[in-house]
Order: C-alpha cells, then sequence, then structure tokens
C-alpha cells in the first residue's frame, strides 16, 4: 500500500517536489510569523497553546505533567504533546524548541501529502485520482497556520492518517502484525486526544460485514487490546500513583459537555428556574457537577426547545465542526473569512464524492467513511467547533478529489462536443 514503486518516474518526481513545496512553504510561514501565530500570550497564560508551551517548562524542571495546575500534577490532557514538546525544547532550548516542533510539524504535514497519495489510490485504484487529492491537501492552506501553531491537531491528524492507512492495510491483509501497526498507531492517536478511543469499533464492523469467524475477531481483537494496553500503560501507572485510583485517559469532560449541551450558545429558556441549585451559571462545580448538569441540560432542552435542540444536534455539530476552516490569525492577510469560498468548495466537493462513492458502492472508501462518521458523532455530546473538526478535514479533501476531476472531465467532454459540432 505505501510503495511507489509501480508508480511512474515522473509520478514520483512529482509527489516528490509537492511534498518539498509544502514543508518548504510551512517552514516560511513558521519561521515568518513565530509567536505571532500564537492564541494566547505567555504573560496571562490564557489559551492552549501557552499552556502547552508552559506545561513542557514545568515537565523539564520537576518531571511533573502538569496543566494549569501550577507544580500539581493534572490528569486534563493527555501527555504525548508536552512531552514531545519537552523534549524539543530539551534539545533545543527553552525558545528554541517551539521552533523546532514547528519545522517538525512542517514535516508532518509534508509527509501527509504522500499519505493523502497512497490513501487516495488504495481507494480509488487511480493515480490521477490520488495526485489531485495530493495536491488539494497541498493547498489547503489552514494546515500552514496548524504547522506553525503550538497544538496537537498537526500530530494528531498525521496518526490519524496512518491509522486509516494501516486499517486499510490490515483489512487488506488481516495479519496480527497488520493489526498490531494499526493498534500503535490508534494508540498514539490516544496520547494526543482520547476522542480517537472510538476507532477500533469501526474494524469489529467490517469484521462482522465480513463474516469472519468468532474465532478470528476474538484473535484480533486480542493483539488490538494488548498493544493499547501495553502502550497505555505509563500513562495509567502514572496516573494512579499520582491520584490513586484508574483514570484511562482524561478528567476533563465536564465542560465541553456543558459548552457542548447549550444549543447554539444559548440556555434553554426556563433551565435556572427548573434548577435554581446552579444559581444561574451551569460552569461551577466539579467535573462530575457540570456533565450532571449538561445531561440536564440536554434533556431539558429537547422536552421544552426540540425543534432547536435537533436542529442544533444534526445540522449545528456538523457546521461547528465543518462550516469554517480552523484559522485563528491572519497569514499574508488572509483569514478564515477570506477563505470560506474556498473551504466551503472542498467540505461540498467532499460531501458529493462521499454519496457517489456510496452509490458506487465503492467498498475500500467505507474504510475512510466510517472514520470520519466516528470521529464525527464522538463530538456531538460535547462542544463542536472548528479545531476538533480540522484534523478530519482531509477526509474531505480526499472525496473532493474524484468529484473535482468528474466535474473537470464533464466539463471538458462538453467542450469536446461544442468544437465538433459544425457552425
Amino acid at each position: 500500500m505505501f510503495s511507489l514503486k509501480e508508480e511512474t518516474r515522473q509520478t514520483r518526481i512529482r509527489l516528490l517536489l509537492l511534498c518539498l513545496l509544502v514543508f518548504a512553504v510551512s517552514c516560511a510561514v513558521s519561521l515568518g510569523y513565530g509567536d505571532r501565530l500564537l492564541l494566547g500570550s505567555y504573560a496571562k497564560m490564557n489559551d492552549d497553546d501557552v499552556k502547552y508551551a508552559q506545561t513542557a517548562d514545568v515537565l523539564l524542571r520537576t518531571g511533573v505533567l502538569t496543566y494549569n495546575t501550577g507544580s500539581e500534577p493534572s490528569t486534563f490532557i493527555m501527555p504525548l504533546f508536552p512531552l514531545m514538546l519537552a523534549g524539543f525544547k530539551a534539545i533545543a532550548g527553552i525558545e528554541g524548541g517551539a521552533v523546532l516542533l514547528r519545522l517538525v510539524q512542517g514535516a508532518f504535514q509534508a509527509f501527509g501529502v504522500y499519505l493523502m497519495f497512497v490513501l487516495a489510490r488504495r481507494v480509488f485504484g487511480s493515480g490521477r485520482i490520488a495526485m489531485t487529492a495530493a495536491v488539494l491537501l497541498a493547498l489547503y492552506l489552514p494546515d500552514y497556520f496548524i504547522s506553525a501553531s503550538i497544538l496537537t491537531e498537526s500530530s494528531f491528524r498525521l496518526f490519524l492518517m496512518l491509522t486509516v492507512c494501516w486499517l486499510l492495510r490490515a483489512l487488506d491483509r488481516p495479519k496480527s502484525l497488520n493489526w498490531a501497526l494499526f493498534a500503535v498507531c490508534w494508540t498514539a492517536m490516544c496520547y494526543y486526544k482520547p476522542q480517537a478511543a472510538v476507532l477500533p469499533l469501526i474494524p469489529g464492523l467490517f469484521w462482522l460485514a465480513r463474516r469472519y469467524s468468532f474465532k478470528r475477531m476474538l484473535a484480533y481483537t486480542v493483539v488490538i487490546l494488548s498493544v493499547f494496553a501495553v502502550l497505555m500503560s505509563p500513562w495509567w501507572i502514572r496516573n494512579y500513583e499520582a491520584f490513586g485510583r484508574f483514570i484511562p485517559f482524561t478528567q476533563s469532560v465536564g465542560s465541553p459537555l456543558i459548552l457542548g449541551s447549550a444549543a447554539f450558545g444559548q440556555v434553554p429558556d426556563g433551565f435556572y428556574d427548573k434548577y435554581p441549585e446552579y444559581g444561574g451559571d451551569v460552569m461551577n462545580g466539579s467535573d462530575d457537577a457540570m456533565a450532571q448538569a449538561a445531561g440536564r441540560m440536554v434533556a431539558y432542552g429537547f422536552v421544552h426547545e426540540p425543534l432547536k435542540y435537533l436542529a442544533f444536534y444534526t445540522f449545528g455539530k456538523f457546521g461547528g465542526l465543518y462550516g469554517i476552516a480552523y484559522w485563528e490569525r491572519p497569514i499574508l492577510g488572509m483569514t478564515w473569512a477570506h477563505y470560506f469560498p474556498i473551504h466551503a468548495a472542498y467540505v461540498l466537493l467532499g460531501l458529493y464524492g462521499m454519496f457517489a462513492a456510496i452509490r458506487k458502492k465503492l467498498r475500500p472508501a467505507y474504510v475512510p467513511l466510517a472514520v470520519l462518521l466516528g470521529l464525527t458523532l464522538i463530538y456531538v455530546p460535547f462542544i463542536a467547533i472548528p479545531r476538533y473538526g480540522y484534523p478530519n478535514l482531509f477526509l474531505f479533501a480526499l472525496f473532493a478529489a474524484p468529484a473535482l476531476l468528474g466535474l473537470y472531465d464533464r466539463r471538458q467532454s462538453r467542450r469536446a462536443i461544442r468544437r465538433s459540432m459544425p457552425n
């Protein structure tokens, strides 16, 4: 799947040049803008990127993983990104570490172009579509903001792409080694964002569809979960030693649940009258208390404002994730608003390509479609914002490629017909 030996020399050169171009542009943006692309301020510590940097600094000094908790240990975030940033700071210094991170993320973005090529080639069986998909990803400008940011999204997307590729590989050649490598990539995703925990359900669906025997499914499940358990055990041991209980991922669901339960940012009318104990503010209290408040808000909203909540939990969530590009700081004078028509074209063409693949019963396409569906549905209970939808956007570009080529071919065909008609 990953080999390019069967591609022409011209295709390999074009793909290499495209990857090098993406890396060069990513580095230029990172070095040119630097900390001007930060979402927060180091003086105020008021956003995730500067808090990640602070976490890495504390980790280097004390060996304790914190997040906005001073010197006390935290389970608010998963550890791999701050560990990676701390490693870069250990190599290049406190300030140079952020620069090195951005350059490495530029390499991640460039490698993602290659992964897009091999993924599209496997799904659609066409080198032409594969190259178009790679070009579409290379031209998606928010990627260059992401690669220059101190955020988890660049690394998470890389491992998401690898996970999809290894899932296809393992389904093509169902051997224990392939499922183990799928599990490695999936576990790496979990070490960045716990939302990835949903992904092992997807191979199970394909095993059932292909009528694998129970013994075979059990064997592959044991392989996947064993790899996962071994790789996650350092995190579990650390959490048990620090907090005295088993914490599989993080303890921070309350706030995202609350924010994701207020339809279009509004608490339902009359909610505080029914639940006066919240004192007009559901954001107060423990993580468990906020999770309970979120459940109450959803139940109350569907009873008293059913149409509003139905719209919010369907179109509202989809629009929140994919409606606009994640692009919080201007680059070359452009913002997400300037880029909106192009982003919308990616999403709409991607949706068209998805429905076309389903209509044609293109079986390899079902794998990335299932991954996209799973990673979309997981955010339905939580806040759905463009930052969380960004890692999935490459799947829209994947399906936009055949749709765009189809439109181009039909236009060329009509032109040819008009030229062949007598005047």
